[in-house]
């Protein structure tokens, strides 16, 4: 099960720098055409566009992964500094409590989801363009980041039995 963690990790982060480096070099050339050459390509920006929004989906999951959205360290370290029980339990809670919205917010995805593949919708400038993949990759996403944030739950809630199991030093008196 690691290594297929690890595989998927790896693919979303080549995932990422792909489509952040294809949005630039799009962004690029967009400028170039219009401000140096005087000729616009209009679908550039679109697809400059649908390109940074499924490298933001993906970004999604890997902060997940990576516990940028739950990582507020400055206040648990100073809050639990002295209290190991506290400070695993408020681990515990907070990627709990993101499971739970999730939870909550993946059967509104899910029918856009299937909305999106019964009523396909067509770009605007490229009229053979599908943009509803929009929709079904956001659902895949999230389900990335519900994989990942189930992960993290299943190794704090680990670490928070081992740390009810120590015994707290007596103090001497």
């Amino acid at each position: 099960m690691k290594k297929l963690l690890k595989a998927i990790e790896l693919v979303e982060l080549n995932f990422c720098l792909v489509t952040m480096a294809a949005t630039t070099l799009l962004i690029c050339a967009t400028v170039f055409n219009r401000y140096i050459f005087h000729y616009e390509i209009m679908w550039l920006n679109d697809a400059a566009l649908y390109i940074f929004v499924s490298f933001m989906f993906v970004a999604f999951s890997v902060c997940a992964y990576r516990e940028g959205h739950i990582s507020i360290d400055m206040f648990w370290k100073k809050a639990f500094q002295n209290m190991p029980k506290g400070g695993a339990f408020y681990r515990v809670f907070l990627v709990a409590l993101s499971v739970a919205i999730l939870v909550i917010f993946l059967p509104t995805a899910y029918r856009f989801m299937l909305r999106a593949l019964q009523y396909p919708e067509y770009g605007t400038l490229i009229r053979w363009f599908n943009t509803s993949w929009l929709q079904t990759f956001l659902f895949i996403c999230l389900l990335l980041c519900l994989l990942h944030l189930l992960v993290i739950l299943t190794r704090d809630l680990k670490e928070f039995m081992k740390v009810l199991q120590t015994r707290s030093p007596r103090r001497r008196e």
